[in-house]
C-alpha cells in the first residue's frame, strides 16, 4: 500500500522505500530512464543521496544526478516504519 504526499526522489533520504509515481521532463529523459528501469510503478530503494541519488531496483544500482531524481515522482510505501514514525 501506497502513502504520504508525493515528492521527488531528491527529496528522500537514505534507506526510503518508494515507488515510482510519474516521471516528468523532456520526452528523450523519460525515454532513457524508462530504458535503465526507472518508470511509474517501479519500487525503488534509496541508498544515498549525496553527492549523486544512488538507487536500487531488484539487482540494478544506478546513480541519478540531482538534477534527473528532481524529475522522478514518488510515493512513499506504507511499510516503510521509519518515515511512519514521522
Amino acid at each position: 500500500m501506497i502513502v504520504r504526499k508525493p515528492r521527488t526522489l531528491d527529496q528522500c533520504r537514505s534507506g526510503d522505500r518508494v515507488v515510482v509515481g510519474a516521471v516528468e521532463g523532456a520526452p528523450g529523459r523519460i525515454d532513457r530512464l524508462a530504458a535503465v528501469g526507472i518508470m511509474p510503478g517501479i519500487e525503488l530503494r534509496v541508498q544515498q543521496t549525496r553527492p549523486v541519488v544512488v538507487v536500487e531496483s531488484d539487482e540494478t544500482v544506478l546513480a541519478l544526478e540531482r538534477e534527473i531524481a528532481a524529475g522522478v515522482v514518488v510515493l512513499a510505501l506504507a511499510n516503510d516504519t521509519r518515515k511512519a514514525a514521522e
